[in-house]
């Protein structure tokens, strides 16, 4: 770890996270300035450390770097991380001829460089990590990330909701190791079910697109673009140096092989949950159970809006709802699709009977179930009958031929807010995948669904 010293940020960052992380490879601080760093002996220069070094994070000022790069062919770096910014993102003359120096001299080395502008590699499974906070465990999604920041945040708002990487690769300004390298390897990886990216740009259109063409012939891609506004652009010019290029190329290329572009950070997640979490379904046909009218039509709306199907539940289905309800116990209570079960929703055979009935209508492809927490349902009787109504619903789920999303909606009170996350956590242990809003549960599934199809 070159220009790590006692107490900055970087060391922070990069060496003490390691350490925390439970790295077991050896770490070499580098600074000659220092003989310690963090416990742990530093070194004038990597050519003074007198083992073999793999893997060198630079954090020394952009004019360090030719020298140091020189220093990595001859040391037999592998690779380089350039945390150090700088380069092209300036736009400025000196920047851009710095970068191409260091990609030269890599080049000619055989060094491969990973950035610069980036923060690097999460890798949980071999304790590789730029920050403490990020979950310990692996899981099968692979993350390649323009921006550092986005990275970060994306890690943690997934981890919240249950969502674990294989790994995640921040790649900065891409002046070596770029998006295609990295979509050729999550396509390989074996460790690696779901591809997601944050890209602003591509170095090498053509070879990006054969990338995501033998990706999403074997695994599910979702991309964020970002810079597909004339203000994106600019910001993205200035971040990473990217060339942003036409939005409406880049979704046409995203249509034509299947790749699944979303909008933002939050709907990028869900969408990872249903693909977590859900077998393939055949089509689009929803069958949606709500415990209240407005919302039921605020979800039917939603759906429609995405492009599902909501069929008209037929003579029989009602009457089997019928039998499990007698409309005259509760007039609030609805057959049609969306079913509203309204207060009869709290009997827990009530409920559990009617997701399993409309489960097996062979006209409907997948079920959406509604469910609101507010601050007044959190006093009992209705906390137990909430809590009841969780428990029937993940029993049931074991006997569902077909695919079930809850939409767990809260109305903002901390209160409300906990006890959705703890239901939440609750569901995903079953294999149920939860989505904070109808809107938001609509494109999700819409997305899906239409890749199921496109896919089938």
């Amino acid at each position: 770890m070159v220009g790590v010293s006692p107490n900055s940020s970087t060391t922070e960052i990069f060496l003490n996270t390691l350490t925390r992380f439970g790295y077991k490879g050896k770490i070499y601080p580098v600074n000659r300035n220092f003989n310690q760093v963090s416990g742990l002996e530093a070194y004038p220069s990597i050519l003074d450390i007198p083992d073999p070094v793999d893997h060198v994070i630079c954090a020394i000022r952009a004019s360090l770097t030719p020298q140091l790069m020189r220093d990595c062919v001859v040391k037999k770096v592998k690779l380089v991380q350039l945390f150090t910014a700088g380069f092209s993102e300036t736009g400025g003359e000196e920047g851009i001829r710095l970068e191409k120096e260091i990609a030269e001299i890599a080049r000619q080395g055989n060094v491969r460089i990973l950035g610069p502008n980036c923060m690097g590699i999460y890798h949980p499974s071999l304790g590789i990590s730029y920050e403490p906070y990020f979950p310990r465990d692996a899981g099968s999604v692979g993350y390649l990330a323009q921006s550092g920041g986005n990275s970060m945040y994306l890690v943690m708002l997934a981890a919240a909701r249950g969502v674990r990487f294989s790994k995640v690769v921040s790649f900065g300004n891409a002046c070596d190791i770029n998006e295609a390298d990295l979509m050729e390897y999550f396509a390989d990886d074996p460790e690696t079910n779901i591809i997601i990216g944050y890209i602003e740009g591509t170095r090498d259109g053509r070879r990006f697109l054969e990338a995501m063409k033998k990706a999403s012939a074997v695994k599910p891609i979702i991309i964020l673009k970002g810079g597909t506004t004339e203000a994106g652009t600019k910001a993205a010019a200035s971040h990473t140096g990217s060339l942003a290029g036409s939005n409406i190329i880049w979704e046409s290329i995203f249509r034509q092989l299947g790749v699944m572009q979303i909008q933002d950070m939050e709907e990028l997640v869900d969408l990872i949950l249903l693909f977590q979490h859900l077998k393939p379904v055949q089509g689009g046909r929803i069958g949606l159970v709500g415990l209240g009218g407005g919302s039921s039509v605020l979800l039917a709306d939603s759906c429609a809006r995405a492009g599902l199907v909501l069929p008209p539940f037929p003579d029989e289905l009602k009457r089997k709802l019928r039998v499990i309800l007698p409309a005259d116990i509760d007039p609030g209570t609805s057959f049609r699709n969306p079913a509203d079960l309204s207060a009869s929703g709290w009997n827990t055979d009530v409920f559990s009977q009617s997701i399993e009935a409309i489960d097996a209508y062979n006209g409907v492809d997948l079920t959406i179930v509604h469910i609101t927490v507010h601050a007044g349902i959190l006093d009992p009787p209705l906390r137990d009958w909430l809590i009841a109504d969780i428990d029937t619903l993940i029993r049931t789920r074991r006997n569902l031929k077909k695919p079930l999303v809850l939409v767990l909606q809260d109305d903002h009170i901390p209160e409300a807010i906990k006890y959705s996350f703890d239901i939440q956590e609750k569901c995903r242990q079953a294999d149920i995948p939860v989505i904070p809003s109808i809107n938001r549960a609509a494109q999700a599934v819409s997305r899906f669904v239409k890749y199921c199809v496109h896919n089938n």
